[in-house]
């Protein structure tokens, strides 16, 4: 008889402080606003990014081209119909370029591009015009919607015009119309083998 008082006594002592650590328990989870402090979730690791390709450059990726190396800080995406392609402002510090990249049937072509001003874009340009000296072609011709993602050189994305004129060894002059101003792109293509590409650290 009195073993079982004995029990009796430990069980109902166990009972109550099972009860009094849940009660602790929830006091410490609970903040005063009702909500729950929990600990919070540790960041799931993403996984690693795939080696960067032209076709997969970020801002802050690095391109080398021979001994000039530059910093994608900004790439307006371009999209006409079944067609995109994007343009990459390159930061070398001291000077800046831009980088077009292309894909059509899975080939891949790039060209690097300067601004220039003495482009004779203004008025109707045709089918084809002579600039520097070498005979350019128009190559293609439309309207394209645009959007900007980081530095955009000060444009703003949205519709624009532009005509693609291309020359012997390579040249090429781009020319955009947007919010009644026009800017021109002159360059050249380069092998896309002839490009190193670095991701951003």
């Amino acid at each position: 008889m009195l073993l079982f008082f004995a029990l009796s006594c430990f069980a109902a002592a166990a009972l109550g402080s099972v009860v009094v650590y849940q009660r602790g328990a929830q006091t410490r989870l609970t903040a005063p606003d009702g909500t729950a402090r929990l600990p919070p979730k540790s960041a799931l690791a993403l996984p690693p990014r795939p080696e960067p390709t032209l076709e997969t450059l970020q801002l802050g990726d690095v391109v080398l081209d021979g001994n000039d190396d530059y910093v994608v800080v900004g790439t307006m995406s371009y999209r006409e119909e079944q067609d995109s392609w994007n343009i990459h402002l390159l930061d070398a510090g001291a000077t800046r370029r831009f980088l077009e990249v292309k894909s059509r049937r899975g080939v891949v072509t790039a060209a690097l591009l300067d601004e220039v001003d003495d482009a004779p874009i203004h008025g109707q340009l045709g089918t084809g015009l002579t600039y520097r000296g070498k005979p350019l072609t128009l190559e293609a011709r439309g309207d394209a919607r645009t959007q900007p993602m980081g530095e955009s050189d000060g444009r703003e994305g949205g519709m624009l015009r532009y005509a693609r004129y291309a020359g012997p060894g390579g040249a090429l002059l781009l020319v955009e119309e947007a919010s009644m101003s026009k800017r021109a792109l002159y360059g050249h293509a380069v092998p896309s083998s002839s490009l190193t590409i670095y991701p951003h650290p």
